[in-house]
């Protein structure tokens, strides 16, 4: 739990995918450490490499929004706040314990199996990743209008869509089936052109067929919509407040530019998933990742996409959790819907109950945590009292960090029950994995760069942005501007060489990585003495290591513009690390004769879970409510802006996403 909360708490510094991993490769390993198992410990670089994968997922839900709708006083909007949390925290706890229960649960065969399809589809994103997050962004040249702000000026980029993830499924179904096909040796490739072909065929014609009888544009009509009220109107003037041409549709722009060709391209699309579905033999693991990747679209497309054109949902802004934010939820729906499906075909059921037991507790952990948050910063606040001294008295209280306090780090000390629960209920109903023989021992080594050298890399060059940014500075009483670290240096001795700083972040983290895999390949043909002997010394090491990185990373991302407000958030960062540290070290014993239970009803604990989860959603949503509702009335709480899912004032109504100003 306080590796979660520690790693939740560095996570909102960095945020995303990449911020996401770092928790879950801390609970992963602490798991596995904690456990007393020796064949957990043995396996501890997977417990880490699968829980940053599984949290990682997450990280991509705008959940935000979400836990704001809570506080706005707003009775439809505050219910469906509560249950908006719940259902967004599921989604990411489950996947979260899923993969973490996969480590634990599956034997070493398929374990290791699984890093062969896993890499081609991390070299698909590794490329999107130097297109997208580096200096060289990939837009600036490629797609102009979208300008060379990716960030706050996303939406004018062709493959925006509603801000989910779906470029990222599309590169994971793309490497898999490259995958499939090089794993079969390309057998029956020329069955996959002529399928193409036949498809863009028929696409083509159906395009045309539509178009000759008129039904091309009515079709278009009912599928396409743009994301906002286009009859709101400015009171000032009397006319609309926003051109249709302003608004975001909910097809993405790229869709538009090629309309002329789209029938045979989805045509060809369709040849080559009718080859896929007919010959595709997903070997190694791959299915699972295949199912994850397809579903992520067909719920996105699904939900999101057609279903908010039916009136019933686009009079409510559509079938959207948070409009007008990202829709990466429906993705990541559809990533834990094809990740219960495979695992539940292919007899894991440990894993499906893992999976409802921690979104259980994931929906729980953030949903106290936001009613905890709206609590502290209650005393004082003057929407519940009139009297300037106390007002006054309260005011540094109130001014605190609450949403690192507690939507952060004190949610990601509840969001630890989601692994210490399904991972101690298995911890005494697995059988012992008997790997004797070690199986693609490189795995392990390339679990070890990954969570010591790649996950903290991804992070920590995020540093680079707050170093280089020019800071706004009062010095006696004089105004100016402070750099702490320039954004281009030259090379020691070589003038001429001059690189930015993200290039000599990361080739210093290069040569980092190169030394970390000389060590561990000399420790695999001769023993290095600073490696410990025992699984339970070499995973406390790993740990410490990745744990301690990660905090010092995470400090000097904050000192560039430290404040008295960041010592109680940076600094429980460091009390809960050193709590971890010691905890670890004098708490893990060498190993525990843990009894097995000789057979375990998973199929019955599943359904209990998701029973207890229903009931938990319900009774959470309107109890939270209640307890705000019975302090504030009607009145928003005061924390920030007020946001409303429901009503004429709907953000999705009246703050929609515009072409023309940044992105929110």
């Amino acid at each position: 739990m306080l590796s979660l909360s520690v790693g939740w708490g560095i996570r909102g510094n960095y945020g995303h995918e990449y911020g996401a991993m770092i928790p879950g490769a801390l609970a992963g390993m602490a798991a596995a450490l904690m456990s007393g198992r020796e064949d957990w410990r043995e396996r501890l670089p997977y417990f880490g490499f699968f829980g940053a994968l599984g949290w990682a997922f997450g990280g991509s839900i705008s959940y935000l929004l979400a836990p704001t709708y809570t506080e706005s006083g707003h009775l439809p909007t505050q219910l469906y706040g509560f249950a908006a949390t719940f259902f967004e925290a599921f989604l990411w706890a489950g996947l979260g314990g899923a993969a973490t229960a996969y480590a634990a649960a599956e034997d070493r065969e398929n374990l290791t199996a699984l890093f062969r399809p896993l890499l081609w589809v991390f070299a698909f994103w590794t490329v999107q990743y130097a297109m997208e997050d580096t200096p060289w962004h990939w837009r600036a040249w490629l797609f102009p209008a979208a300008g060379a702000d990716a960030t706050w000026f996303r939406q004018r980029d062709p493959l925006y869509w509603l801000d989910s993830e779906w470029v990222e499924a599309a590169y994971a179904l793309a490497a898999l089936c490259l995958f499939d096909l090089w794993d079969r040796r390309f057998g029956k490739w020329p069955r996959l052109v002529i399928l193409g072909a036949v498809g863009a065929g028929i696409g083509w014609g159906v395009q045309q067929g539509l178009a000759a009888m008129g039904w091309l544009g009515p079709l278009v009509a009912a599928v396409a919509h743009p994301q906002g009220d286009l009859g709101l109107l400015n009171p000032a003037t009397g006319e609309p407040r926003f051109k249709p041409e302003e608004l975001v549709l909910n097809w993405p722009g790229l869709f538009v530019a090629l309309a002329p060709h789209l029938g045979w391209m989805i045509g060809a699309v369709g040849g080559v998933a009718l080859y896929f579905y007919r010959y595709g033999a997903w070997r190694s693991g791959s299915a699972l990742l295949i199912r994850m990747a397809v579903w992520s679209l067909l719920v996105f497309l699904a939900g999101p996409v057609l279903l908010s054109n039916v009136p019933l949902f686009q009079a409510h802004g559509g079938f959207r959790l948070t409009p007008p934010r990202g829709d990466s939820w429906a993705n990541i729906l559809g990533c834990l819907i094809g990740l219960l499906l495979y695992f539940r075909k292919t007899g894991r059921k440990p894993v499906v109950f893992a999976a409802v037991l921690a979104g259980l507790f994931g929906g729980l952990a953030l949903t106290t945590a936001q009613l905890v948050k709206v609590l502290c910063y209650s005393p004082g606040n003057p929407r519940l009292t009139q009297d300037p001294v106390v007002v006054e008295a309260w005011a540094h209280w109130r001014g605190a960090n609450w949403h690192s306090l507690a939507l952060e780090q004190f949610a990601g000390l509840l969001f630890g029950l989601a692994i210490v629960v399904p991972l101690g209920l298995l911890a005494t109903r697995l059988p012992v994995h008997r790997d004797c023989k070690p199986v693609r021992p490189w795995t392990k080594v390339f679990a070890v760069v990954f969570l010591l050298n790649i996950l903290t890399y991804l992070n920590g060059v995020k540093n680079v942005s707050s170093w280089t940014a020019a800071r706004k500075v009062v010095v006696q009483g004089l105004e100016g501007t402070f750099q702490p670290v320039a954004e281009v240096m030259r090379a020691p001795l070589f003038e001429g060489v001059q690189l930015p700083a993200w290039s000599w972040f990361t080739l210093m983290w290069l040569a980092f990585t190169g030394v970390t895999l000389l060590v561990l390949v000399r420790h695999r043909r001769q023993p290095v003495s600073l490696v410990p002997a025992t699984a339970l010394g070499r995973g406390q090491l790993l740990y410490l290591l990745v744990l301690w990185l990660m905090v010092l990373l995470n400090f000097t991302k904050a000192v560039v513009s430290f404040s008295e407000a960041r010592i109680a958030t940076e600094g429980l960062i460091m009390f809960n690390a050193l709590a971890c540290t010691g905890l670890l070290l004098c708490g893990a014993t060498r190993s525990l004769d843990i009894p097995v239970a000789a057979s375990t009803d998973f199929d019955g604990l599943t359904r209990k879970a998701a029973g207890l989860t229903a009931l938990l959603l319900v009774v959470t949503t309107l109890l939270y409510t209640g307890v705000i509702r019975g302090l504030y009335g009607d009145q928003p709480t005061g924390w920030g802006g007020v946001r409303l899912r429901f009503g004429p004032e709907a953000d999705w109504r009246v703050r929609p996403v515009l072409k023309s100003t940044e992105h929110r």
